[in-house]
C-alpha cells in the first residue's frame, strides 16, 4: 500500500512537471512570435477549414521568402498578438482553423495572390452549389455505355450521336443553393465538369494598425480603372467650366482666354501688339474692296472713275 502511494506520488509529479513544460514551452513559441509580428509590416489571418494541404503546401513554396504562415493553436497565436501589441482584431476573428501570415506585401497584393491562385475541383457529394451549375450542350468524349444511363439520371439531356455521347440541350442539374447529389456529382466528374474553386481565403489584414476586411480589399480592377478615367473627365469638365485653374487644365484655360481675348480685340477694333497686324490686314482687305474714286480740287464733286462723265472728258 505505501509502495503504490510512492507510485503514484511519482507519476503525480512527473504529470505536474510534463504539464509545467507544456505550458512553458507554449509561453515561450507565444512569446517568439510575438516578436516576429511586432517586425512584420502586415499581419494577415487566413481561413483553413477546407482547405486541401497539398494547395496549402504549394501556396506557402510560392510565397516562400515573400510570406511567413503561422500554424498553431488559437490560444497560443492570439497570446502573441496580444503580447506584440498589434493586429487587436485579427485577434478577434481567430474562431476556427486559421493561419496567420506575416509578410511585408501589402494587403491588397496578398489578397490578389490568393484570389488569382484558386483551383478549380470537382464537386463532392453534400456541397452546396453556390450557383446554378449548368452542364451546357455539347460533344463528350465518353463512349456509349452505362455513362449515358448515369449522366441520365442526373438529369442531364444526353443522347448519342456519332458513336460517342452528346449533350443535346443545356442541363440545370443543380439550383444554386442546392445540395449536390452523389449521382450528380459522379456524373459531373465523368463529364470533367470543375463546378467548384479552392485556395486560401484571406479573411482580413492588419498593417500598420489599419484594419482591412476581405470584402474592402476585393477589388475589381477593370471596374475601377473605368470608374477613375470617368471621374478625372467628369473633374476635369468642371474646373474649365468653372474656369478654375489646375495644374492638369492651365493650358487649355490659357488656349481658351487667349482665342476668346483675340477674338475681342478683332471685333471690337482695339488695337495691341497682338491684334495690330490681324486689323491692319483687316483694314487693307476692307479698303481694296471699296470703289476707286477721285477727288476733285476743292469745292468740286468728286466723281467715281469708270463713270459716263469721267469718260466723256
Amino acid at each position: 500500500m505505501v509502495k503504490l502511494m510512492a507510485t503514484k506520488r511519482t507519476i503525480s509529479k512527473e504529470s505536474h512537471g510534463h504539464l509545467r513544460e507544456g505550458i512553458k514551452q507554449k509561453a515561450d513559441a507565444a512569446e517568439k512570435l510575438a516578436g516576429e509580428i511586432k517586425g512584420a509590416k502586415v499581419l494577415a489571418l487566413v481561413d483553413l477549414r477546407h482547405l486541401p494541404d497539398r494547395i496549402l503546401q504549394k501556396t506557402k513554396k510560392q510565397l516562400r521568402g515573400k510570406a511567413k504562415f503561422v500554424i498553431a493553436k488559437n490560444t497560443v497565436l492570439k497570446r502573441a498578438i496580444e503580447k506584440s501589441g498589434k493586429g487587436k482584431k485579427i485577434a478577434e476573428l481567430l474562431t476556427s482553423p486559421s493561419s496567420l501570415v506575416l509578410t511585408d506585401m501589402t494587403p491588397y497584393e496578398l489578397f490578389k495572390f490568393f484570389k488569382h491562385n484558386k483551383q478549380k475541383v470537382a464537386a463532392k457529394p453534400g456541397q452546396v452549389a453556390p450557383f446554378d451549375i449548368i452542364v451546357h450542350e455539347g460533344e463528350t468524349d465518353l463512349p456509349p455505355g452505362p455513362a449515358l444511363s448515369e449522366l441520365k439520371t442526373a438529369g442531364i439531356q444526353a443522347q448519342v450521336k456519332a458513336g460517342k455521347i452528346v449533350i443535346a440541350k443545356d442541363s440545370t442539374v443543380a439550383k444554386s443553393g442546392a445540395k449536390i447529389s452523389g449521382m450528380i456529382a459522379k456524373a459531373l466528374q465523368k463529364l470533367g465538369v470543375l463546378p467548384f474553386e479552392t485556395g486560401v481565403s484571406m479573411l482580413a489584414a492588419d498593417e500598420k494598425g489599419d484594419f482591412y476586411m476581405a470584402e474592402v480589399l476585393n477589388i475589381d480592377e477593370a471596374q475601377l480603372s473605368g470608374d477613375l478615367k470617368a471621374a478625372l473627365a467628369d473633374a476635369m469638365n468642371l474646373s474649365i467650366n468653372a474656369s478654375y485653374p489646375t495644374d492638369a487644365n492651365i493650358t487649355i484655360l490659357l488656349s481658351s482666354a487667349y482665342r476668346q481675348a483675340d477674338s475681342l480685340a478683332k471685333n471690337g477694333g482695339l488695337y495691341s501688339e497682338v491684334s495690330m497686324e490681324s486689323l491692319l490686314a483687316t483694314a487693307i482687305r476692307q479698303a481694296n474692296g471699296l470703289p476707286a474714286t477721285v477727288i476733285p480740287p476743292s469745292g468740286n464733286t468728286a466723281v467715281e472713275s469708270g463713270s459716263p462723265e469721267n469718260k466723256g472728258s
